[in-house]
């Protein structure tokens, strides 16, 4: 399934870029920014994916949540769980 791996924040959480790995036989990359994720880039390849999140300073999120990427509440509803520990990491917190 499907799972934000990375996000960007914004000041409004519902308003940040995020990176959903998407499930097949070579994991790629989809681009979204919320709220209502009709903005979105790619699929790209991981090595692409890693690259644009190094030059954008994403935060990688340690227990990436799994999403529904074809209902935009699943989506926003695991990112207004995801909260920064770091410059680089962010942590997905359930409750």
């Amino acid at each position: 399934m499907p799972r934000i791996i990375s996000i960007l924040f914004e000041d409004k959480i519902e308003e940040s870029y995020i990176a959903i790995e998407l499930d097949g036989i070579e994991p790629e990359v989809l681009f979204m920014k919320g709220p209502a994720f009709v903005k979105q880039m790619g699929p790209f390849p991981v090595p692409y994916a890693e690259a644009t999140f190094k030059k954008w300073n994403y935060c990688m999120v340690e227990n990436p949540p799994e999403v529904d990427i074809k209902k935009v509440q699943s989506i926003a509803d695991a990112m207004t769980h995801i909260v920064k520990k770091s410059d680089t990491t962010a942590r997905y917190c359930s409750e």
